[in-house]
């Protein structure tokens, strides 16, 4: 199975949670499995034991389509991945994700037609706010011969796995109908994960990932303290992989949560007392 990851800039938190996740996942690779990232900073993975695609920003605007929708760009890579390495099967993944359950149970259902992303978050008629107004603009039209109803959840796009077979046809499927949605000027919101979420459903078994993969989006901050540390570490040490993946026990990250509510009032309050409470006195070197 090819593995891969897309990472645009030079942002340093992005690149330090890609090297927390691909260590993840090196722990189990087997010998036909293979770590691909895709950045416009490959300099960055020198020491990370992965292939990696460099990419410019001009092939990042080209991808954005004439519509200039960023978020374009992962299908667009899906689809690069999918031509240049066709035969196996492929999948895609954020950086703020980490593989706690079994590789290999994952590729078998991959084996078995199985597509996968990270989780069904329900339908986007039920949801609330710009998901929900872009539901009723799609609601009933047709894009690339599959026409859009009920029958099609909303699906997290932090995990896209494809099996090999299937490769061509969901990618350019979820090309089609993103593309279809920009055209007519849809509401911006999850177009490419909508898409892609359809593009599995109507051309795989489509599963749920989150048994095998977990998603840390809501509790960033102590996911990304860390990669830092354990970064920090084997820099500090001059670990080689192999110690930087004996040093990653995965029963001890499952102890810290992937998602945290927050209190909206609480957010509030906070931002209320800071501005009151400005800090000052500022001193420099």
């Amino acid at each position: 199975m090819n593995i891969f990851f897309m990472i645009f800039g030079e942002k340093a938190v992005h690149h330090v949670q890609a090297y927390l996740s691909i260590r993840t996942f090196q722990k189990q690779l087997g010998p036909d499995d293979q770590i691909f990232v895709m950045a416009t900073h490959p300099e960055l993975y020198a020491s990370s034991g992965v292939e990696v695609i460099p990419i410019s920003d001009d092939t990042i605007t080209e991808w954005k389509g004439k519509h200039g929708f960023f978020w374009r760009a992962k299908i667009k890579a899906i689809e690069y991945m999918a031509v240049h390495y066709p035969d196996r099967h492929l999948m895609y993944l954020d950086t703020d994700t980490i593989l706690y359950g079994s590789l290999s149970d994952l590729k078998r259902r991959l084996d078995e037609g199985c597509g996968l992303m990270h989780l069904n978050e329900g339908h986007p008629s039920e949801m609330t706010s710009r998901s929900l107004r872009m539901w009723r603009q799609v609601e009933g039209h047709t894009y690339g011969n599959v026409t859009i109803g009920k029958q099609h959840c909303m699906y997290n796009a932090g995990v896209v796995a494809i099996p090999k077979d299937k490769l061509a046809e969901v990618s350019q499927l979820a090309l089609t109908l993103c593309d279809g949605m920009l055209a007519e000027d849809v509401e911006r919101v999850t177009i490419e994960q909508y898409s892609l979420s359809i593009a599995l459903y109507e051309r795989t078994s489509l599963q749920e990932a989150d048994k095998f993969i977990g998603h840390y989006w809501g509790n960033k901050p102590a996911w990304e303290a860390i990669a830092y540390e354990l970064m920090a570490r084997a820099y500090m040490e001059k670990l080689t992989i192999e110690e930087e993946l004996a040093r990653i026990d995965i029963e001890t990250l499952r102890q810290t949560p992937y998602y945290i509510h927050h209190s909206s009032t609480a957010r509030r309050l906070k931002g209320l007392i800071d501005s009151c409470f400005k800090d000052k006195d500022h001193k420099y070197l």
